[in-house]
């Protein structure tokens, strides 16, 4: 429905910044490949840290497109046959960061949202032990449906 859309950047900002973490579905195989990931929303783009190897690299190798959803505040409310919540999915493709400088921020920024004991700016020696991972959005769209 039209009146619970929510693109404007400010209202995704927020949300993002309140979303513990993100189901990204990996496309590639026989059938899609999903995971719940932390992740970090910094610039407009998506950033995840993972590991070198791995079938969601391997699928991302293969084919780089990604969906992605997140939700907020869900509530079920029986009485009224409904649900009120916030939203978002969307579609991108996924890189694998290789720029050093873009890797250090996106740890750093990663670091700062889950209160991490990492040491900031990240080292060199932890941007050769991690990976990191952009989804590039392609598509998005929030969602909310709250009490009136």
């Amino acid at each position: 429905m039209k009146g619970r859309l929510r693109n404007d950047p400010a209202w995704l900002e927020a949300f993002f910044q309140r979303a513990d973490e993100i189901f990204v579905s990996f496309s590639g195989g026989e059938f899609p490949y999903v995971l719940p990931l932390n992740f970090v929303w910094l610039d407009g783009r998506i950033y995840l840290h993972c590991a070198f190897s791995g079938r969601k690299i391997d699928l991302i190798r293969q084919d780089g497109r990604a969906g992605f959803a997140a939700a907020l505040d869900v509530i079920i409310v029986r009485e009224q046959s409904t649900t009120w919540y916030k939203s978002v999915s969307g579609c991108g493709r996924v890189r694998i960061v290789e720029d050093m400088e873009e890797k250090r921020r996106a740890l750093d920024a990663l670091s700062l949202r889950y209160a991490a004991r990492c040491p900031r700016p990240a080292p060199d020696a932890m941007l050769r032990r991690v990976n990191v991972l952009r989804i590039d959005v392609e598509e998005i769209c929030g969602k909310e449906r709250s009490p009136r």
